[in-house]
């Protein structure tokens, strides 16, 4: 905020107060805010600001805002975008361009210039070079700032009439240029007479608390500025009609702080107003008429030269179960990036550290100190990453002593709840940190003991978080590959980060039903299969997989294995001809898998220059040998899109999908071309658990976020890694069924995903492989999906909000495509049926809830019992548009079920029903279903089970929404 100091308001009472404002007719309706955010800082959260209606952020730090601010829910969420009408910064890029005369004083307290509102050329400037280029980007909300500043210079009544006329007209033609736009002011209450009618809402500072930027203080509103400014803000809301906001102010660094914002939010909304309560400089996420339950987690970690964030430990090993706790999470190198600044409460559910051991950041004991006095967790993995000390030692309510490296050391404590999962502990008398506990209210989790008594505790649970240190957390002995986990990781972030036991979004489910789908890269296109007549292998899997089992599956092309251009040109015309028979398949999904496919994103990029990404050359030697071909990273995914829509696409499809070739380690500057370029990425990650692997360590996560842009991973890997690098055994593809499963069960970390390569199709044992696998899948009780399906729910599940409302409601955005929540065992129960949710399905571990929108609202049940209603117990497809009606003891339910070719439904809850999709009625069904599996037979007891399949035609192979009515007799 740039307005006058909150403790001069009573002075400016007399100035503002002179008539009674005329009654005026409501604005015409815009749909008001219920609650509201302002983020002013770099890098805003924009995944949590969409649990606000509205967010005010600056411009600057956010790009493509149309898309940034995606809705959720019908258009719920907004952002807007902060603009200064009354004063300039001399840091905004535009200063240097003011016309002369504007500038007509100073606002010492933010170090900005203040402008005269009547000077001529303000407007037009205001409108041409403030304005328009916001509106060119996308911004149609603009919050406007220091409306009031003219105060500090005008200081007779026609001065001040001069000021306020002239900022009324500036808004009459801002209106009259762009006339969608909304207008959010900063106080202006001597504006509304004039612009009401032009107005979206009305934000006010420091009705209970105040922030004095001159000197960087906080405190009480004093009664009689608080009288005064409510007078005006209940005028603004009952005269105008027009939402209003206040902006409070809470010191982040005093103990209680957030306790102290709800206390102010919830005395600001028994006025009737929107509170936004934050800190000074609004660089942290405050509290409005809800609160964020935060789900992103800051990951600290070091890289050596040549690492990549993909391959890190920390990414590794920990990726998947933060995914799993329905948490998002961010990476931080500390060596190259520094430590944050900015508040972190309300914006993170915790802090997590992976360091190697040696490494000794000085400032991070005290920082993390800080975060612990804030009261954000904090997980420490491996090595502390500082020195310990007495004085660090003490930040953390441990003792640091010292003493002579042990003779002999053993393991004298251990939690048999969260140590010894996959391998026993092992002491290690060169990776020991000489610390105890000294905390009463911490638990020790491994307690070792050396020959001369002394007592070392090498992982623990304490009142700030935890820590499991080298080699306690994962450990590596030369008989054992991969690393094995020592720690249960889960259960202890889970307790470390003391996460709450709320449902959390989840990709590996629609429907209640686990995810399954397929996807080829494009290698070997060209191949010959080992077959009667030397068929190319595309043909040998389309006559042995695609046509029998007609999954939906989603294939790549390689541009430079196919095209003239490339490696095989005479042979050209044949696989082209292939290609584009291919794609006519209804139930294939076109995407590239680029133009000469780099084994080496990295390699292939190197030395190359970061500042225009499109124009990115390279080492053609790290890709195919295409002649004189040199790297292009706009060649490589724009042009093989091109080439795929211009070429081989029969009308009615797209390629939105580019597929990560070779390493599929690619820089941040690659996969944010993708975005740039407005496609869908996926590939790498690794996942490779198997029953002769069995570890969680080889469990990759959903993704990877580089430099704010994320790369989504594929949920398993490819026949690659079953056979060898494809040297053998050839039939080794079957066991990706154990991966399937060890992913599946106790725990659901993931979909299925049936992922090969051309030449998977060139010999017979492979293609053996891939019947038994495909018959395996066809047996189990899946949601079919397309990737670029799967894809958009990663995307929705790192956008994910969750919000708390006073009430206790809980309030999940989880966007257009993202329709499950799980709730995970020890969680309460919840009234249902609830606004969004369509059905709850049982799972592996806790229970599935059936989403139908892109808001749910969530509120544990009462003591009162509530009468069974009929739901959804599985859904083959996507849910939409779900209502229920009941009429004693008759209930209809209507919905969408968007599938893949043929799809079934399940209903609960009724002794009796009947059922038609798109007008016809539907036979009951008995294709495979989640009510046969042995962990859903305790959840549906006795409970009826009335089941439909709902069949396809070849025709509607690819997918169709069809609309469902279902009437039951309870």
């Amino acid at each position: 905020m740039r307005t006058l100091l909150w403790a001069a308001a009573a002075g400016a009472a007399a100035l503002l107060a002179g008539s009674a404002p005329a009654q005026t007719s409501p604005p015409p309706a815009a749909a008001a805010p219920s609650s509201v955010a302002f983020y002013y800082g770099p890098n805003p959260p924009l995944a949590d600001l969409q649990a606000f209606d509205v967010a005010v952020v600056e411009p600057e730090f956010v790009s493509n805002p149309a898309v940034r601010a995606r809705a959720p829910a019908d258009g719920a969420h907004q952002l807007f975008a902060y603009v200064s009408l009354g004063e300039v910064q001399p840091s905004r890029p535009y200063y240097k361009q003011l016309p002369p005369g504007l500038l007509r004083g100073d606002n010492a307290a933010w170090g900005s210039r203040v402008i005269d509102q009547a000077a001529p050329g303000w407007r037009d400037f205001f409108l041409d070079k403030i304005v328009a280029p916001l509106w060119a980007q996308g911004w149609r909300g603009f919050f406007l700032d220091t409306l009031d500043s003219y105060q500090l210079f005008a200081k007779t009544d026609a001065e001040r009439a001069r000021q306020t006329a002239a900022m009324v007209e500036t808004l009459r033609e801002f209106k009259r240029r762009y006339p969608e736009a909304k207008l959010f002011l900063n106080r202006g209450f001597e504006l509304l007479p004039e612009i009401a009618p032009l107005t979206y809402a009305v934000a006010a500072e420091s009705l209970y608390r105040g922030y004095d930027a001159g000197r960087r203080s906080y405190g009480p509103v004093p009664d009689n500025d608080r009288a005064w400014l409510l007078g005006q803000m209940q005028t603004v809301r009952d005269t105008y009609h027009l939402p209003v906001v206040s902006i409070d102010y809470v010191d982040p660094q005093k103990p209680g702080a957030r306790e102290l914002a709800r206390e102010t939010a919830k005395k600001i909304s028994s006025h009737g107003f929107i509170p936004w309560v934050a800190d000074g400089s609004l660089m942290s996420v405050g509290v409005s008429s809800i609160e964020v339950v935060p789900r992103n987690v800051l990951v600290l970690l070091d890289l050596g030269e040549g690492d990549d964030l993909h391959t890190s430990e920390a990414q590794r090993f920990l990726g998947i179960h933060l995914n799993h706790l329905g948490l998002r999470y961010e990476f931080r190198e500390v060596a190259r990036q520094g430590l944050p600044t900015e508040p972190l409460a309300g914006r993170y559910a915790g802090v997590v550290t992976w360091f190697r051991s040696g490494i000794d950041h000085q400032r991070l004991g005290p920082w993390i100190n800080a975060r612990i006095k804030e009261g954000v967790p904090v997980a420490i993995f491996n090595a502390f990453g500082f020195q310990m000390t007495k004085v660090t030692g003490d930040m953390l309510g441990l003792t640091s002593f010292s003493a002579p490296q042990p003779d002999k050391l053993s393991v004298v404590e251990a939690d048999p709840e969260l140590m010894g999962f996959e391998t026993k502990p092992r002491v290690d008398r060169t990776q020991l940190e000489f610390v105890r506990l000294a905390d009463p209210n911490a638990k020790s989790l491994l307690r070792m003991r050396d020959n001369r008594n002394n007592n070392y505790d090498a992982a623990a649970i304490t009142p700030w978080g935890g820590f499991a240190l080298a080699p306690f957390a994962t450990t590596t002995l030369p008989v054992l590959d991969p690393p094995r986990w020592v720690l249960q990781p889960l259960a202890f972030l889970k307790r470390a980060l003391r996460l709450p036991d709320i449902p959390v979004p989840d990709v590996t489910t629609e429907g209640g039903r686990r995810i399954m789908m397929s996807h080829l890269d494009g290698d070997g296109f060209p191949s010959k299969a080992e077959y009667p007549g030397s068929p190319f292998a595309v043909e040998v899997l389309q006559r042995e997989i695609w046509d029998k089992y007609r999954f939906p599956v989603t294939v790549s092309v390689v541009e430079g294995e196919l095209s003239p251009q490339g490696v095989y040109p005479k042979l050209s015309a044949q696989t082209t001809a292939l290609a584009r028979k291919m794609y006519t398949l209804p139930y294939i999904e076109p995407a590239s898998h680029s133009f000469s496919h780099p084994f080496s994103w990295a390699d292939a990029m190197h030395g190359t220059s970061r500042a225009d990404i499109t124009q990115m050359d390279g080492d053609a030697s790290h890709t195919l040998e295409i002649p004189n071909y040199k790297f292009n990273l706009q060649r490589e995914i724009k042009g093989s899109m091109d080439y795929i829509n211009n070429t081989l696409l029969p009308p009615g499809k797209k390629a939105e999908i580019f597929l990560w070739t070779g390493n599929c380690v690619p820089p941040a500057e690659a996969i944010a071309q993708t975005y740039l370029d407005g496609y869908l990425n996926m590939n790498g990650g690794d996942t490779m658990i198997t029953n002769s692997r069995k570890s969680w360590t080889d469990i990759a996560a959903q993704g990877v976020r580089k430099e704010g842009w994320y790369q989504v991973f594929a949920p398993n890997q490819d026949e690659n890694v079953y056979t060898g690098n494809w040297t053998g055994p050839f039939y080794g593809f079957e066991r990706a069924i154990e991966s399937y499963e060890l992913t599946g069960e106790p725990i659901r970390f993931k979909a299925v995903d049936i992922y090969y390569h051309f030449y998977a199709g060139t010999k017979p044992a492979s293609v053996a492989a891939l019947h038994k696998i495909h018959r395996w899948a066809q047996a189990q009780p899946f949601t079919r999906l397309y990737v670029s399906q799967y894809i958009r729910k990663v995307i929705d599940f790192e956008n994910t909000s969750i919000a708390r409302t006073a009430d206790g409601t809980l309030v999940y955005r989880t966007g257009a495509n993202l329709r499950t929540l799980r709730v995970p065992d020890g969680a309460p129960d919840y009234d249902l049926p609830a606004p969004g949710v369509a059905g709850v399905a049982p799972g592996p571990e806790g229970r599935y809830l059936i989403t139908s929108a892109g808001e749910v609202r969530l509120k544990e049940r009462g003591a009162a019992a509530t009468a069974p209603q009929p739901m959804l117990l599985e859904a083959g497809g996507k849910v939409g548009d779900f209502k229920r009606t009941v009429n004693g003891n008759k209930a209809e339910l209507s919905f969408t079920l968007e599938a893949n070719g043929a799809s079934t439904f399940s209903v609960a809850g009724a002794r009796q029903c009947s059922a038609s999709a798109d007008g016809a009625p539907l036979a009951r069904g008995a294709s495979a279903s989640i009510a046969t599996q042995p962990w859903a037979r305790n959840f549906i007891g006795k409970t009826a089970v009335h089941q439909y399949d709902i069949g396809t035609s070849n025709a509607k192979l690819a997918t169709t929404r069809h609309l469902v009515l279902v009437q039951c007799t309870l």
